[in-house]
């Protein structure tokens, strides 16, 4: 009777030791700068990545996974097209 109480007292630990384990195995799911324009992204061979920030000029490394950013571009988005300068039209030499 105390080996029969030993085996399941040690398979509940097992399982619940298999259960902790593979919860925090589960896969993240990709943060916004995965898809950013601005994002520069290094994946490494142990399927992690390194991410940069390129908005502004500067290269800023992110330490954290981003769910929001105000500056936010899609990569597959085409490219906005406006004016570029301050003068629309061009006055004619009088």
């Amino acid at each position: 009777m105390p080996a029969l109480v030993f085996v399941l007292l040690f398979r509940m630990v097992f399982e619940a030791v298999r259960v902790f384990r593979n919860a925090a195995h589960e896969a993240k799911p990709a943060p916004l700068c995965a898809d950013c324009f601005f994002a520069h992204v290094q994946y490494a061979a142990n399927a992690r990545r390194a991410i940069s920030c390129t908005y502004g000029g500067a290269v800023r490394p992110m330490k954290l996974d981003v769910l929001y950013c105000t500056d936010y571009r899609a990569r597959d988005m085409p490219l906005r097209a406006g004016v570029i300068g301050f003068v629309h039209e061009i006055a004619p030499v009088e």
